[in-house]
């Protein structure tokens, strides 16, 4: 059975964001949240097959992530090939494609919202995405089917996660869903969303706005609604996604609109008791926030500090003196500096 089947619904899970949920952020919410699925920073396919010890570490996961989707974008279908193989030899319980991402970055080269405009290549992209994980399954080595650079950094990457506590063997076969937006200037329920509900895919996620409206403005449930009938109809999954801020409102719009569930993305910033029923007071939220920067550090060293900065400004919410406190944070340097800001309040 489907790893979207067989989720308890609602699935409320944590939506993929690029550059927040690297492996830190993702051990912190699987720790003190529990989301019903959890995705990855997406990984671009032509930087990953051109500078792999760059990007790779997106790949990083521990087993209390489970289930983990890894998330990939990009336009060339043979690198997807490659890349869902990887997906699959690392031991991922799915393999997403990003076919929403509105940045000027990705656009600009056809991926992302893009594809919308693209339905052809967006088909070659799944298909593609399928024959990487048939190979898998049929036992191909992954020196028959990736690069000679690609192999070596997955194997890199494979002995981290057995460090993380992984598993030293694939579980199972990842399954296959899509992540995109209703339309680019309208909605494009029938003409999009039900194109990719007719390809080989488990899951559909929407984020509920149109790609001209970026991360802004009304999310369009209604759409996803009428998707949901659509996918319903084909024994598939649907899930919805856009300004969602608990998790109440998401099991409230999840039986409105007939949804499967939906992922929350913002909210969980600095927040991962937005998964639960939880209210954090000051002192969890220092707790969370000082176990994420110690296993940032242990991760990734103080040499790549900055990055952290703005998950620690994000835990300083929702309590007296919360402002103050993060101009504070989002100067500092290392983990000594985080640890006697807090010692002193």
């Amino acid at each position: 059975m489907s790893l979207w089947q067989n989720l308890s619904k609602p699935i409320i899970g944590l939506a993929p964001m690029d550059g927040i949920t690297d492996e830190p952020m993702r051990q912190i919410t699987a720790r003190y949240g529990r989301p019903g699925v959890i995705f990855t920073e997406f990984v671009n396919v032509e930087y990953a097959a051109a500078r792999p010890e760059k990007i790779f570490s997106r790949f990083w996961y521990s087993p209390n992530q489970r289930p983990i989707v890894a998330q990939l974008s990009g336009v060339d279908p043979n690198l997807f090939y490659q890349l869902a193989f990887i997906a699959a030899y690392l031991g991922f319980d799915g393999v997403d494609i990003n076919m929403g991402c509105p940045a000027k970055s990705i656009t600009s080269r056809g991926g992302g919202a893009r594809l919308i405009n693209d339905p052809s290549l967006a088909k070659k992209l799944v298909l593609s995405v399928k024959r990487g994980l048939d190979d898998w399954e049929e036992g191909k080595k992954i020196t028959d089917v990736v690069s000679a650079k690609l192999a070596v950094e997955t194997r890199i990457i494979q002995k981290k996660n057995y460090q993380l506590g992984g598993q030293k063997e694939p579980r199972i076969r990842p399954t296959i869903s899509v992540k995109t937006r209703p339309g680019i200037n309208r909605p494009l329920v029938k003409d999009w969303l039900a194109f990719l509900l007719e390809l080989p895919i488990e899951a559909l996620i929407v984020h509920g706005r149109l790609l001209s409206a970026g991360h802004s403005g009304p999310v369009d449930w209604q759409s996803l609604g009428s998707a949901a009938q659509i996918a319903h109809q084909r024994k598939k999954i649907l899930i919805g996604n856009g300004g969602v801020a608990c998790l109440g409102e998401g099991k409230t719009l999840s039986q409105k609109y007939h949804l499967d569930g939906v992922l929350i993305g913002r909210a969980a910033l600095g927040n991962p008791w937005v998964f639960t029923d939880k209210i954090p007071d000051e002192k969890d939220r220092f707790l969370a926030m000082m176990a994420h920067a110690r296993y940032f550090v242990d991760l990734f060293g103080e040499e790549n500090f900055l990055a952290l900065r703005k998950h620690l400004a994000w835990y300083a919410a929702s309590f007296p003196g919360a402002r103050k406190l993060r101009s504070r944070l989002v100067r500092t340097n290392s983990l000594s500096e985080v640890e006697k800001i807090v010692a002193g309040n």
